[in-house]
């Protein structure tokens, strides 16, 4: 644990800090002390055969873990930290007999949620006790106050399964040096401050993620625990101003209040720490400049300020802090206010390996001085507006020079120009949103790039076939380009790629073969380019797609029935505006996770498939989302740097929400289908009324003929409906006053007749959406349902009166003519 080393000893059972303690061979152990042991080792899982399965004889000193003392023969050290062991049941109190133990450690083992014993209370000698990730349970029994003698106390647990009730028992506590009750849930404790400041021996205070209640830190009005030298009390919300007294605690090497709420500026006097090496407070509400006085610091090789309002020159402050800082390893001021530029500074933190400046106001060129920084292995810039050096506004060529970078990422700036060439240690690289141009160049980073991101600029060329030998990569967005040419058709078996985007360009010819050996794709992203050519079969074996988007292309041919039988974990299916012919498959009806279902502004004839209704996802709708995500794996990525494992999480929901928002919120509609703009026929089926999970539904544009099915009045989630541009008749039904989230209707240029029914919004809606049913009436159309219906019974009437006029008159004429041949005889 950095916290702990940075304290100067370690933690569970380090030889720094273990009391001394003597060890008995030439004797056994006292009896009952090794009748308690074998009693609680019996409480084990696998006690035979497990890592205590030596604890066998007379002499239980011998025996791995126990320690013995030489001058009376007692166990005073019981160590069986992380030996991976699984209890069950309560722990046996005969183990209350080792009343001269010193030191007890049960870490990292699995004791099943049984509460912490309470007779640990009364082992009146006890100075080390470390009981943290055995997955204890209950509440911290407060006789652990007994334990005056106690320097080292670690109780944490990362479950939030243990309970701190009120921080009085720790109050006697005044030879504790080392105190860790992270991840406890600690909600109710508001004495913790109080409690703790009456520890003056106190140099290790590690309370993090332990939802600690809001709290005035400046409520202290003297100080006492000057001794620390690591405080970690990240992840609660104090909410609270940044504490004065932090200055007061010279002997402070470890700081890290991230994640707490605090506001406020940093204390002035902050220099005083001049034992500092470790100095985070990211993600809190600080604002206002950083203090002069960290010139001091000498010693610091960690600072995370990222996440909170500070502002200033980022050039002054630079060139009044670093020089001194030749230890520095980790620079992070993402996030802030901070102005300025990387002119005249940079030569101060060459020792740097980790520097981040993104999302703050930051201007001017990135200058070839920031090849010097040799020792970089993650560099991120993005998020400003940097240009190129001051010759051409590119990209500083100097970049190359800088052999141990593995991520670069000045993603969203000014930059221009072509892509210089890259380290090829490089393993992620984001170069996105800024004003590049070119081709890319011969080579790009190293062979084993996890991660590339080239999209929105203005690079042009072919898609160099070397991406396909980069088989670590997850994940290469070039969207938003001008790259023409074909797609490589060099995919390899062995490929890692998760995500492909190669959207919104103007790449032509047919989707590669080779793209089925991508089996581990989850997201295949080609729409708005020139494809053509009807879907590779070999795309079948990519069963992990979750996202399909070829849209707008010039894509033919038949929509394959292989899509529904092996491409079952699509959420989205996006086909539309291409030049797909046929009928729609049945199969697609096996897509269980599928939300959204576009194949509009096709060539596509036949019926609406009854087996839609089967849709499964769009039959639960919004109440399935968090089952199916826990389902999906996570699209991650991993790099190692100076600072330790800088892991890339994309979650599938991300997509849903972000990445493809522009498709996957159709008018906020979020589980839609769209057969719009096709040349189906046949009638509505009644099954879609299964699916009542849709949120959007849009028929438009075809010769679907028929009455509206009652059964859309089960679409309770319904938001948007349109089915203009048809041949449908008959009235509305009444059953759409059911559907009270309908935000957006569309039915006009159909044969629909009768009154539009009243109530529940429907005659809000705009005269457009009834618009070209000349047998419609009501509200809002102008046209009166009264008059309509008068108009109907004077014109039925006439026609009555016509046709019994008109059949009288034929009558007498036939009658008149067989008269004649009479009347003339």
């Amino acid at each position: 644990m950095a916290a702990a080393a940075a304290a100067g000893g370690g933690g569970g059972g380090s030889a720094a800090a273990r009391p001394a303690i003597g060890k008995i061979t030439d004797a056994a152990c006292i009896s009952s002390e090794r009748d308690a042991l074998l009693a609680f080792k019996a409480g084990f899982a696998d006690p035979a055969g497990g890592a205590l399965r030596f604890w066998q004889g007379q002499d239980c000193c011998a025996w791995s873990g126990v320690s013995c003392s030489k001058k009376i023969g007692s166990v005073v050290s019981l160590d069986i930290g992380h030996y991976d062991l699984t209890f069950r049941g309560e722990i046996n109190s005969s183990l209350a007999v080792l009343t001269h133990l010193v030191y007890l450690n049960l870490s990292g083992n699995d004791f099943g949620g049984v509460a912490i014993p309470d007779f640990i209370g009364s082992f009146e000698k006890l100075r080390y006790l470390d009981l943290s990730h055995a997955g204890f349970g209950g509440t911290v029994p407060p006789r652990l106050g007994n334990l005056s003698m106690l320097s080292h106390l670690d109780l944490s647990s990362p479950s939030h399964t243990v309970t701190v009730k009120s921080f009085d028992w720790v109050s006697p506590l005044t030879s504790l040096v080392y105190l860790d009750l992270s991840w406890l849930y600690l909600a109710a404790s508001s004495d913790w401050l109080q409690a703790t400041n009456t520890l003056p021996l106190l140099k290790v205070l590690c309370l993090n993620h332990a939802f600690l209640p809001a709290t005035d830190l400046n409520a202290l009005s003297h100080t006492n625990f000057t001794a620390i030298r690591v405080l970690d009390l990240k992840s609660n919300n104090f909410s609270s101003r940044m504490p004065d007294w932090i200055s007061k605690l010279s002997s402070l090497a470890y700081l890290d209040l991230s994640s707490c709420e605090l506001s406020g500026s940093l204390p002035r006097n902050l220099g005083n720490l001049t034992s500092l090496s470790f100095f985070q407070l990211r993600a809190n509400n600080l604002e206002g400049e950083i203090p002069g006085s960290m010139s001091r610091l000498c010693n610091l090789s960690h600072i995370d300020l990222s996440g909170n309002h500070f502002s200033g020159d980022i050039t002054r402050l630079a060139n009044t802090l670093f020089p001194c800082m030749n230890q520095l390893k980790i620079l992070d001021l993402a996030l802030n206010n901070l102005t300025g530029s990387l002119s005249g500074w940079v030569r101060h933190i060459a020792s740097v390996t980790t520097l981040d400046l993104s999302e703050n106001s930051l201007s001017g060129r990135v200058s070839d001085d920031i090849g010097k920084l040799s020792n970089l292995t993650y560099l991120d810039l993005s998020a400003n507006s940097f240009q190129g050096n001051m010759i051409n506004r590119e990209l500083p060529k100097s970049l190359k020079h800088m052999k141990a970078l593995e991520l670069l990422d000045m993603s969203s700036n000014q930059l221009e120009g072509c892509i210089p060439d890259l380290p090829s240690s490089v393993k992620v690289l984001d170069l996105s949103s800024n004003h590049l141009y070119g081709p890319l160049p011969q080579s790009l980073g190293a062979k084993e790039m996890y991660y590339l991101s080239l999209k929105d600029n203005f690079l042009s060329g072919s898609i160099p076939t070397y991406l396909c030998e980069m088989v670590w990569m997850e994940q290469v967005l070039l969207s938003l380009n001008n790259f023409t040419g074909v797609l490589p058709n060099c995919w390899r078996k062995d490929s890692a790629l998760r995500i492909i985007d190669f959207s919104n360009n103007n790449i032509h010819g047919e989707i590669s073969s080779t793209m089925g050996h991508l089996t581990s794709l989850g997201s295949l992203l080609l729409h708005r380019n020139k494809l053509s050519g009807p879907l590779p079969t070999s795309l079948k074996l990519c069963n992990r797609l979750i996202f399909l988007d070829l849209s707008e292309n010039n894509l033919s041919g038949t929509i394959p029935t292989w899509i529904g039988d092996s491409l079952q974990s699509l959420i989205l299916l996006s086909l539309r505006s291409n030049n797909f012919s046929g009928k729609i498959p049945e199969l697609l009806s096996q897509l269980h996770a599928l939300q959204i279902l576009d194949i509009a502004d096709n060539n596509l004839s036949g019926p609406v498939p009854k087996s839609l209704g089967n849709l499964a996802a769009m039959q639960l709708g919004r109440h399935m989302i968090q089952q199916q995500f826990s389902t999906i794996s996570d699209i991650h990525f991993m790099v190692y740097g100076a600072s330790g494992a800088v892991l890339y999480r994309l979650y599938a929901y991300l997509y849903l929400n972000s990445l493809l928002a522009g498709k996957l919120q159709y008018n906020g509609a979020a589980f839609y289908i769209d057969l719009s703009g096709n040349q189906l026929a046949g009638e509505i089926p009644i099954e879609i009324g299964f699916l009542s999970g849709l949120t959007g539904l849009n028929l438009s544009g075809n010769h679907i003929r028929g009455s509206i099915p009652e059964e859309l009045g089960n679409l309770r989630s319904l938001e948007v409906l349109d089915l203009s541009r048809n041949d449908l008749s008959g009235p509305i039904p009444q059953c759409f006053l059911s559907l009270s989230g309908l935000s957006r209707l569309n039915l006009s240029y159909n044969d629909l007749s009768g009154a539009i029914p009243f109530g529940n919004g429907l005659e809000t809606f705009a005269e457009s959406t009834y618009f070209g049913n000349a047998g419609l009436c009501g509200p809002p159309l102008s046209r009166s349902c009264l008059y309509h219906k008068r108009k109907h019974k004077l014109n039925f009437d006439l026609e009555t009166y016509l046709s019994a006029l008109l059949g009288f008159a034929f009558g007498f004429c036939i009658v008149f003519v067989i008269m004649i041949p009479n009347m003339v005889a």
